[in-house]
């Protein structure tokens, strides 16, 4: 017996932590050479502080101190114990098939790990009180994100969800951040046909520019069409979507990240507004709302409905 659990954990200890992390909807930010750096799975954050070595197979989050094997991931993930992790891990999948040398399947044959169960109206007082923590309108939110229910492995969970135009949910709540399959960019087009395009890397800060009453945010999104990218390595599949807008105004993020994604589009001849420069001092457009200095201007207003996403 004490033979075929040995065999159990060294077979999970093989599995690929790129590859898992993929199967969870969690994508690199950053590679280097065999890091790769992730946004934590376990908090929001603005610059990536969770690293994988794919060639030891290990992690590290260097926002807690804390690393290991993905035995030691998988509970700290999922609040469970070893013995759930390993039904987890076992039950039925051929997860065990994949090992730290084989990278992760990118064809969409794969299913992913979250399975969304249902899609409602967003209510639930965990996932409100999460999106006051972030300054945003619970109004605006709900015009545009549903309250999903999803499980992973055996355990059930409820997060924000946010969807794309093919069918998948970015999903977010107090200590989730993931994504259903399949991953895609969001499109929310104006009901007048607007020639104005405003450009977003994640829905947070896409709610975050409608809630803030700043006249530079107000006058750029209003009748605009928006462009949520759900992650920013989307944006050059996107050119041709751009290039359909004779106004494009960019709301990236202050990091590398959003600094390479300008000059991509420079480089493709795209001529867009630069709106970071409105929070230059600040990570993103959701940390600007959040600055005790724009906190003590904002004033209640009455969000304006938009059209809904085009699927």
């Amino acid at each position: 017996m004490e033979e075929n659990k040995t065999t159990i954990w060294d077979e999970i200890k093989r599995i690929d932590l790129v590859g898992y992390l993929d199967s969870l909807g969690h994508q690199p930010k950053l590679i280097r050479n065999s890091d790769y750096w992730y946004y934590s799975p376990f908090r929001e954050e603005k610059t990536p502080s969770f690293k994988v070595n794919r060639q030891r197979n290990v992690w590290f989050d260097h926002g807690t101190g804390e690393g290991g094997t993905i035995i030691d991931l998988g509970v700290k993930l999922f609040n469970c114990t070893y013995r759930e992790l390993i039904e987890k891990l076992t039950n039925g999948n051929s997860i065990l098939n994949k090992r730290s040398e084989t990278p992760p399947i990118k064809d969409g044959t794969t299913k992913s790990k979250i399975e969304v169960l249902s899609v409602g109206s967003l209510k639930a007082p965990e996932l409100t009180s999460y999106l006051k923590s972030r300054g945003i309108y619970i109004d605006t939110a709900a015009q545009y994100c549903s309250e999903v229910d999803f499980r992973i492995g055996e355990r059930t969970y409820k997060a924000i969800g946010f969807p794309n135009r093919t069918g998948g949910f970015e999903l977010r709540n107090q200590w989730f951040k993931g994504s259903s399959t399949p991953k895609d960019i969001s499109l929310i087009t104006s009901e007048n046909n607007s020639s104005k395009l405003s450009v977003f890397e994640g829905f947070i800060d896409f709610l975050s520019a409608l809630t803030i009453s700043n006249p530079k945010f107000l006058e750029t999104t209003k009748d605009s069409s928006f462009l949520v990218l759900n992650s920013v390595s989307f944006i050059g599949r996107e050119i041709p979507l751009l290039r359909s807008f004779p106004e494009v105004t960019l709301f990236l993020d202050n990091d590398n990240a959003g600094k390479e994604a300008k000059t991509r589009l420079h480089a493709e001849g795209i001529y867009f507004k630069d709106a970071s420069t409105w929070y230059s001092k600040h990570k993103d457009v959701n940390d600007f709302l959040l600055s005790a200095s724009l906190a003590k201007e904002q004033k209640s207003i009455s969000p304006k409905r938009r059209s809904r996403l085009r699927r």
